[in-house]
């Protein structure tokens, strides 16, 4: 976890907002979407218990409002795989972070499009899963049939990890030294 220059619980909201209204607003195009880089940024700002509150709460409730709570069996397949992005950033946070540098932009621009790969990549296999005769044609017939999807989403997400995430996370990931933020960091951490 990086030091956020705001406490927790904003930073938190913030990500929150980015992710649910971002989603809510661009509803009518599919594949555009601002969960993803706000999963992602959660994980990098924040400790992993509250990267996955952030990440579940953001896209149940967007579902919720949007009316795709339970409608479809494919949800497992959607929100497992926002929180295999969280695990993953998680782990590599420490490679991927750095400072207001083109280099590290260059490390947000390549995990947009690892991670919208990973996410398509895990939901086409849902929806071969659940929609499909297991067989190995249908699972190739499935993946051609994801691919303007896929590459729509890759597109997204070299726009959104590269114009809205590498700001967001320089303006938040200043070293904080309110006593206050530091006390708050060491509570969640424990």
């Amino acid at each position: 976890m990086v030091e956020t220059r705001l406490p927790i619980l904003t930073t938190s909201i913030m990500l929150f907002a980015l992710g649910f209204l971002g989603r809510i607003a661009l509803h009518d195009y599919h594949n555009f979407e601002t969960i993803m880089v706000s999963v992602f940024l959660a994980s990098m700002l924040l400790p992993a218990s509250v990267a996955m509150t952030v990440t579940l709460s953001m896209i149940v409730l967007s579902d919720m409002y949007l009316g795709y709570f339970g409608a479809s069996k494919i949800i497992i397949f959607t929100y497992t795989g926002f929180l295999i992005v969280s695990m993953i950033t998680s782990g590599f946070q420490h490679i991927i972070r750095g400072e207001f540098k083109p280099g590290t932009v260059y490390k947000f621009t390549a995990s947009g499009l690892i991670f919208a790969t990973i996410y398509d990549t895990w939901t086409n296999f849902g929806v071969f899963w659940l929609s499909y005769a297991h067989t190995p044609e249908n699972l190739v017939l499935v993946y051609i049939l994801g691919l303007p999807f896929m590459i729509y989403h890759l597109l997204s997400s070299i726009i959104t990890f590269t114009v809205l995430g590498f700001p967001i996370y320089c303006a938040l990931s200043s070293k904080a030294n309110d006593p206050q933020i530091l006390n708050q960091r060491k509570e969640l951490e424990i």
